[in-house]
Order: C-alpha cells, then structure tokens, then sequence
C-alpha cells in the first residue's frame, strides 16, 4: 500500500509542477493564440490529474486541507474550461446538468469546511492562524460557487461575461495551486510561517486578478 501510495504522491508532484509550468505559459501567452490554447489544454489535463491523486492523498492522509486546496483548485478549472462552452448565457443558453451538480459539490466541501473553522474556533484545539485560514478559505470557496452559479440564474448583463469568467476561474485555479505548491515546500523546509505562505499567494494573486479584470472590461467598454 505504501509503494502504491509513494507512486500516487510522485505522480501527484510531476503532474503540479507541469500543472504550474503549463499554467504559467498560457497565463503569459497571447489569448486565443495557438500557445495559448495548447499550454491551457495540458494546464487543464494536468489539473485533472492534480485533483484525482490529492483526493486520494488527501484521503489516506486525512489531510483537511489538501482536499479543500484540491476541490478549490479543480472547481475553478472546470468552471474556466465550462465558459468557454457557456458563452450565451446572456441570451437564452442553459447550462448543464453537471455545471449545477459541480457548484453543488463544492458548495457542500466548503459548508463542511467553514463549519471546521468554526468548531476550531469554539473549541480551541487550533492556533489562531489555523482558524483563520480554515474559515477565510471557506468563505473564499462558498464565494467561488456562488459567482459561478449566479449566471445559471440570473443572466449576465454583458456579452462578454464568459471571458471575464474564463480568466477569473484559471487564474483562481491557477493560485490554489501555487498555494499547495508553496506551502509544501515551506513545510518541509521551514523557511516560514506555514500560515503565512497559505494566505500568501491569495493576497497577492487575488488583487492582481482584480485589476487585471478591470482592465478587460475597460476594454471591451472603449
């Protein structure tokens, strides 16, 4: 079982740092362009992969938050990848069954998540950091499906909706997973507060991926 589980957790590292290289590239490359569609093709694959082998680590090792990390990270994928095929929800277009189940999903994880932070908080068997990151991340996932299942029920008031979802979902996604990355090697190196490089990425990503979309749309408004 060990052998097997060391294979899944090789297999997991390879497919995150091509996940993180891939990602990189067609973060940086010119949208709609040949690069840019093939590093966002293997981007989305190794994600895939990303996502079923932390389920299983996450499982075996009973670690809270790379599940959360892993459901967090591949949600955001997939509702990036789905905009592209939801480009008319302005106008009459449904979406499917699976875009309802996959916002129900993480919507659940992230209730039972928030719920954690909040039993840490009570009962105090957590360092404040641990609280705080476990109900930030929570809310922060909660947030994710309710911005992603909105348009199913209220149209978006722009045509271009479906590009400001795409760039938002893949750059989330894209931050989950430099968070993982990031605090793993901090764990096993002790080069920080864990916390700290937790929180890091989406304090920095987070407001970079805010003015970038403001930008968009300033954009398309000229």
């Amino acid at each position: 079982m060990d052998i097997a589980i060391n294979n899944i957790l090789y297999l997991h590292i390879a497919t995150g740092i091509l996940a993180l290289l891939s990602g990189a590239m067609a973060i940086f490359s010119k949208k709609g362009k040949t690069t840019h569609r093939k590093t966002g093709k293997l981007y989305v694959y190794a994600m895939t992969a990303v996502f079923i082998t932390g389920l299983i680590l996450a499982g075996y090792k009973f670690n809270r938050f790379l599940f959360l990390i892993a459901f967090l990270s591949y949600y955001s994928v997939f509702c990036g990848v789905r905009s592209l095929r939801l480009k008319q929800l302005h106008k009459s277009q449904r979406p499917k069954w699976y875009d309802w189940l996959a916002g129900a999903l993480n919507t659940l994880a992230n209730l039972i998540f928030l719920g954690l932070g909040i039993y840490y908080l009570i009962s105090g068997v957590v360092h404040t950091g641990g609280i705080i990151l476990t109900i930030g991340f929570g809310l922060g996932g909660l947030l994710l499906s309710y911005v992603n299942l909105k348009p199913f029920i209220l149209k978006p008031k722009v045509p271009y909706h479906w590009y400001l979802s795409h760039i938002g979902n893949m750059m989330g996604g894209y931050i989950a997973t430099f968070t993982a990355f990031l605090s793993t090697i901090v764990t096993h190196n002790n080069l920080m507060n864990p916390y700290i490089a937790f929180a890091l990425p989406s304090l920095i990503g987070i407001p970079l991926l805010i003015y970038w979309q403001n930008r968009i749309e300033k954009t398309f408004k000229i």
